[in-house]
């Protein structure tokens, strides 16, 4: 079977997930050894790389944090210090997430995700969220232009750390789920894949 075959059963099985803020053990031991066997033999150096990330990104919807960073540890561009980042934010990192967040300095997704992102908080009925101080920083969060990752993270640290509330974690959820498809979708462009890899949700 093809690299573009597999990666699509890979893809719509797992990226339908919302992975946990903080997860604490890998969803499916079978789909971490289908990404594993996902071959790069086909790509040349720069598309391998961001191929690679792919990859990266497929263990992270899996909830597995050990394989995702072995890989992102291995490439050298910003879409794979980007997963770098987002790996040790979901294993409580937060400082770590912060450095790899600022090395992948900025990226095309940017501009969609913060639109998505903000929007998403803006039209959200926030009512819910009982910590009062976590519902206004979420406001003012979302009142923002460009997206930040490392302003994400820091929110995504004071919840997990401090307010730790069911409707604000929820919403996280998805706005992480937003910035993983996105950066998933992006590393597959990258790789020469064509077309689509991924529906709009």
């Amino acid at each position: 079977m093809s690299w573009t075959d597999s990666l699509n059963r890979l893809a719509a099985q797992l990226t339908s997930h919302k992975p946990s803020l903080y997860p604490d053990e890998e969803l499916d031991d079978l789909a971490d050894i289908k990404i594993g066997k996902l071959s790069l033999d086909a790509f040349e150096e720069e598309r391998k790389a961001y191929a690679l990330t792919v990859k990266a990104g497929l263990h992270l919807f899996n909830e597995s944090l050990e394989k995702s960073h072995a890989l992102s540890q291995e490439i050298h561009n910003p879409a794979g210090s980007y997963w770098h980042g987002i790996m040790h934010r979901m294993e409580g990192d937060y400082p770590n997430a912060a450095y790899w967040f600022r090395m992948a300095r900025s990226l095309p997704i940017y501009t969609e995700l913060a639109e998505r992102a903000y929007g998403y908080v803006r039209t959200a009925d926030l009512q819910g969220i009982t910590n009062m101080a976590f519902r206004e920083r979420l406001e003012e969060w979302a009142s923002g232009s460009g997206w930040d990752p490392c302003a994400f993270n820091e929110l995504i640290e004071r919840h997990v750390t401090r307010v730790r509330d069911e409707q604000a974690e929820e919403l996280l959820k998805h706005i992480q789920w937003l910035e993983m498809r996105l950066l998933l979708e992006y590393g597959y462009v990258q790789s020469g894949g064509g077309g689509t890899l991924l529906e709009s949700p």
